[in-house]
């Protein structure tokens, strides 16, 4: 057999029966390295921590396999069962002590209570403690009858129980038969429950699991245990347990293995975590207002406009800017505005400009609104190119020498690189591609990290699609926009995906008709799924550079309206302006 010293347990020489060490698994990295948390059979060769829940059993050596597998058994030998003893008396008790009386008042509660709970006092050791101390022994009742015991210092926050003692729910029978049942974390939240006459209080045997527990839903056996006597029996289920990260996370273990349709939480003032604090810092009628005012359970993934009163006050209050924030230029405003977490699909033939204005846009916003953007461009690269691009619009001016009118100097280009820096992220390419998974997974970082409020797809073609044969390009599309729409709502980021038509019909007069969201390739979804749509439309024909922006749907009326908009492009410059007169910019020419 293997001993515990091959999992790093130390174990005293010679020692049998229950021992407490430090836990391999998490002692070197606790504050408290020292403290015993590992509780060792020796006898039966198993284990379990306190703290962080590891727990295991001595097994057979690989010698000892390999020669019971070369034998005629089946299956290997069982261990030798370790010698049975029955269990120690508990220890010796006696009635309420004035040390432990003074000690229960001090936590709010009476004498007149212990004694109807049937709380004793005893001298016992806390292997946390490594000492004995005076202590108050808890009774855990069931069917009117002692099942266990739990011993807590009266001079330290230390505990521990009757050995061989059963692990049920503390307060069964108080609890039982009760239409409305109050669970805490401990049993003296639980008391504290009791002593302002709160019916169906009880508590967790164990409080809450630690936080790198690994197996969380191991320890909620006590709730099926007590599930048809106490637990399906009664409406409602309170859980009081602690405001603190390791309670919240209990109370939604608990409410989901309950049922969260019949469980609510408990709000408590805020100096205080758990109900012997209520009961301590103000009164027991404070802690039966607590009560009193009981909530449901949040479900995830539903709410109620109540849920949400804050937003919508700010919404109402905003008046104007619930129309959405300025593009930038005028007369688009009346058709479409910025409005964070929506979804919005622009397309457009080849070389109308879908790109440069969207570039613009990103600049408008930027420079009106403080937005920054995080970018996947895969048809924008190198990253010098694309820099061209937006740093003209920033400078005003063209980056090489062959257009009339002053070029950029050096000086021009590293002012544009530090400005651009600060308000724009590239999600850059590499041989693997980009899944839509890894590309939102990098836009998700840069929310985080540099606060983004506007995301670019450009174009939808260059992104890795693996569609199972199982899928239909429409199911895959459905999906796909699914995840970027509810990327751009929970981050409130506005996203805008590029997406190309299908080879359209050139029209007698041999220009493209002006393409639509149903023109997409693969599916009705672009339209559908889409907060806006958005088509840029230009002739090839037509030598004054004016580009139509085509606002096809729009979802809240409060952002906009179906309608078309005509801009004038400037080639040394990249820029879009509402006029013909205000093309006379920095190039010194119109263009």
């Amino acid at each position: 057999m293997k001993s515990f010293s091959d999992y790093g347990i130390s174990v005293p020489h010679g020692a049998h029966g229950d021992v407490y060490t430090t836990c391999p698994e998490c002692s070197p990295g606790r504050k408290k390295k020292s403290d015993t948390c590992l509780s060792v059979n020796v006898d039966k060769g198993v284990w379990v921590c306190h703290h962080c829940d590891w727990k295991g059993c001595l097994e057979y050596t690989d010698d000892e396999k390999r020669e019971y597998a070369q034998s005629n058994s089946p299956t290997p030998p069982p261990r030798a069962p370790a010698p049975t003893a029955p269990p120690p008396p508990p220890p010796q008790t006696s009635n309420l002590t004035p040390e432990a009386i003074a000690w229960l008042e001090s936590r709010g509660m009476s004498e007149g209570l212990g004694n109807a709970i049937g709380l004793k006092s005893l001298y016992v050791y806390f292997p946390k403690l490594s000492r004995k101390a005076a202590a108050v022994a808890i009774p855990f009742w069931r069917d009117g009858a002692v099942v266990n015991q739990k011993y807590r210092a009266i001079d330290g926050k230390a505990f521990s129980q009757q050995k061989g003692g059963q692990q049920c729910l503390f307060g069964w029978d108080e609890a039982r038969g009760q239409n409305t049942v109050v669970l805490t974390e401990g049993e003296m939240d639980a008391l504290a429950l009791m002593e302002c006459d709160i019916d169906g209080a009880c508590s967790c045997p164990n409080g809450a699991p630690a936080l790198g527990a690994r197996d969380i839903s191991g320890k909620l056996g006590f709730i099926d245990e007590a599930r048809a006597e106490v637990f399906e029996p009664a409406e409602r289920v309170i859980l009081a347990m602690d405001h603190d990260e390791p309670g919240i996370r209990w109370r939604d273990a608990i409410a989901e293995h309950i049922g969260v349709e019949k469980c609510w939480t408990v709000k408590y003032p805020e100096d205080c975590k758990d109900c012997n604090d209520v009961l301590v810092k103000h009164s027991a009628e404070a802690l039966r207002e607590c009560i009193h005012r009981a909530q449901r359970v949040p479900v995830s993934g539903v709410g109620a406009f109540v849920d949400f009163t804050a937003q919508i006050l700010d919404y109402y209050r905003s008046g104007g800017s619930a129309r959405g924030l300025t593009t930038g230029w005028a007369n688009i405003d009346k058709h479409f505005t910025l409005t964070p977490g929506s979804l919005n699909v622009l397309t457009g033939i080849p070389s109308s400009g879908k790109s440069e204005w969207l570039d613009q846009l990103m600049l408008n916003a930027t420079v009106r609104h403080g937005w920054k953007w995080v970018v996947f461009s895969p048809e924008n690269q190198p990253p010098a190119a694309h820099f061209q691009k937006i740093a003209e619009k920033v400078v005003q001016k063209p980056m090489f020498n062959q257009y009339s009118g002053e070029a950029m100097t050096e000086a021009d280009v590293m002012e544009a690189i530090d400005l651009l820096s600060q308000c724009v992220k590239f999600i850059t390419i590499d041989e693997r591609g980009q899944s839509i998974d890894d590309i939102l997974a990098k836009a998700k970082a840069c929310v985080v990290r540099y606060g983004v409020n506007g995301f670019v797809l450009d174009p939808y073609n260059e992104v890795e699609h693996n569609r199972p044969a199982s899928k239909t390009e429409t199911e895959y599309i459905s999906e796909f926009l699914s995840k970027v729409r509810n990327f751009g709502r929970i981050h409130n980021v506005a996203t805008f995906v590029v997406a190309h038509p299908t080879k359209l019909q050139k029209r007698d007069d041999g220009s493209y008709p002006v393409p639509t969201p149903y023109d997409i390739s693969g599916s009705a979804n672009w339209r559908n799924k889409a907060d806006n749509c958005i088509s840029v439309w230009r002739s090839y024909h037509q030598g004054d550079n004016a580009v139509q922006i085509h606002v096809q749907k729009v979802r809240d009326k409060n952002t906009g309206e179906v309608g078309m908009v005509e801009l004038y492009w400037q080639r040394s410059t990249g820029l879009y302006f509402e006029t013909q007169n205000q093309m006379m910019g920095p190039a010194g020419r119109s263009e």
